[in-house]
């Protein structure tokens, strides 16, 4: 920088001190109370002994989580829709049932489907199931549709609908409490539409008045599969994904991509514009089918799926960002794995979009042993989609991994906070016949990495023990931090034999 330039941007930080001094003191990296994660170096200086490691969500040894026990179910299950029901105050879930098997060939040799636009295809049903906990379900007899004689079911009427579904919290009026979209179009046709359905129970339904809410008019093709993300706190506005490139219809792109639309209304919706497209770290026949995401604690965070069109497999990996556009790709390996050979998810895992829920985060996806009508040739009668349940605990998609012997260590970059005192989420090692005793000690230091008097490292109490809100003591107990509120320091954590997760001011 020319001495002219130093010049003047002193003269502007001595103006603003001036006359804003409130700015000044805020410092230059202001995190209030907002949590902090370790997913990229935003936040973090250096890192000694340790680096971060995408944690794979562990299934549940009791999959599928709805098991299919009912007449009216087959042996196709799949998720069409899950969300924690603040309501309701319980999860809730619609999925639907049915079959496909290869049927023969048609007089070009391609497999003939049974169940895809067919009289089998008429048949599949639309359940509903609910669960206090999240992984015992109950399918209870709603009453509203007669199957051989008895309406003693869990299945929903075709008015009940269940696709691009959300519960929308933003919007006050009772009424209005769930939203869907109707879509029609074809991947070969021209034109696509989507209309707005509002309802309070998500039982009977009410069209908006000036339907279509969008429409694409002579566009070849239509949108791909897409997610309503429902209201965006960060960017203040209605959001949803979808694959962007009309099902490879795009006249330049013929790989699926994702892509964002907005509205401040529901209503009124943006064009949409591309954001996550393939690039040289991909295998050449990667493309993105889907990406169900979630806005959380400042950051955006989805499971993107990813289409391996050679292997016809579907897995979905771990995606993030802060300002909803430019989305980090760092941890390019499943999220969510798929099964061994001969389990119901050995071929693709199609996730939902993360569920936060207390001390964990719950990732439902449907799961199937099969992707291309070959495979159905293949498999018989043995084909089939069910739905899983993984879990991670709150927060735990990435972590920084601790050593077994020595210390390992992050020290972030200078910020300032507001609170009174520091939590810690961390997991400590399982003990024995590997790992040693969890150590965890927090330093803060002041802006030139001298350690503040009575914040040091002799000065800090271990932590120990596995815990998503430890609170940090130092000199035998004291979790006091307000008198550095507002000052710019720095933490550096020290931990072996753990994995660190987040850190937040309270």
């Amino acid at each position: 920088m020319k001495r002219p330039q130093i010049r003047a941007v002193l003269v502007a930080v001595l103006l603003v001190a001036a006359l804003r001094p409130d700015i000044m003191a805020a410092g230059l990296n202001p995190i209030g109370q907002q949590r902090q994660f370790f997913f990229d170096d935003a936040i973090v200086e250096t890192l000694e002994n340790t680096r971060r490691k995408l944690n794979p969500a562990l299934k549940l040894a009791d999959n599928p989580v709805i098991k299919r026990d009912k007449p009216w179910e087959g042996p196709d299950m799949r998720l069409a829709w899950v969300i924690f029901d603040q309501r309701m105050g319980k999860f809730r879930m619609r999925y639907s049932s049915g079959v496909f098997r290869a049927a023969g060939r048609d007089e070009k040799g391609d497999v003939i489907v049974k169940g895809e636009y067919d009289e089998e295809a008429a048949k599949r049903v639309v359940c509903e199931a609910f669960s206090d906990d999240g992984v015992n379900w109950v399918k209870p007899e709603l009453g509203l549709v007669e199957f051989e004689g008895s309406t003693a079911n869990n299945i929903l009427p075709d008015s009940a609908l269940y696709y691009y579904l959300f519960e929308d919290l933003h919007d006050p009026d009772p009424a209005k409490r769930y939203k869907a979209q109707v879509r029609t179009g074809t991947f070969d046709g021209d034109g696509m539409t989507y209309e707005m359905y509002y309802s309070a129970d998500a039982y009977t339904w009410t069209a908006f008045g000036g339907n279509p809410i969008i429409d694409t008019g002579t566009q070849h093709g239509r949108w791909g599969p897409s997610d309503f993300m429902g209201w965006d706190p960060i960017r203040e506005t209605y959001a949803t994904h979808m694959e962007n490139n009309f099902h490879m219809h795009s006249p330049t792109h013929h790989r699926r991509s994702i892509g964002r639309a907005e509205s401040p209304d529901m209503i009124n919706w943006t064009e949409p514009e591309t954001i996550i497209v393939v690039d040289d770290e991909d295998y050449p026949d990667t493309e993105f089918y889907h990406f169900p995401a979630i806005a959380h604690e400042g950051w955006y965070m989805g499971f993107l799926w990813i289409f391996s069109t050679t292997n016809t497999q579907h897995e979905p990996h771990f995606a993030f960002s802060r300002d909803g556009i430019n989305y980090d790709r760092t941890y390019r390996e499943p999220i969510i794995r798929r099964g061994d050979n001969g389990r119901f998810d050995a071929v693709s895992v199609y996730a939902n979009r993360p569920i936060i829920h207390g001390d964990e985060v719950l990732c439902y996806y449907t799961g199937t042993n099969w992707r291309s009508p070959e495979q159905l040739v293949v498999l018989g009668d043995k084909a089939e989609a069910k739905i899983g349940l993984a879990k991670l605990p709150l927060d735990g998609f990435v972590s920084l991994e601790g050593a077994r012997h020595e210390f390992s260590r992050v020290t972030t970059r200078t910020f300032t906070f507001e609170g009174e005192k520091l939590e810690l989420n961390l997991q400590a090692a399982l003990q024995q016949w590997g790992a040693e005793p969890c150590e965890v000690k927090v330093e803060i230091l002041n802006g030139r990495h001298a350690p503040i008097e009575g914040f040091a490292f002799d000065d800090a109490d271990t932590l120990s023990t596995t815990a998503v809100d430890h609170v940090v003591t130092w000199r035998g107990g004291d979790a006091d931090v307000s008198a550095l509120a507002g000052q710019s320091i720095r933490l550096k954590i020290h931990f072996k034999n753990a994995k660190l997760y987040t850190f937040q001011f309270r």
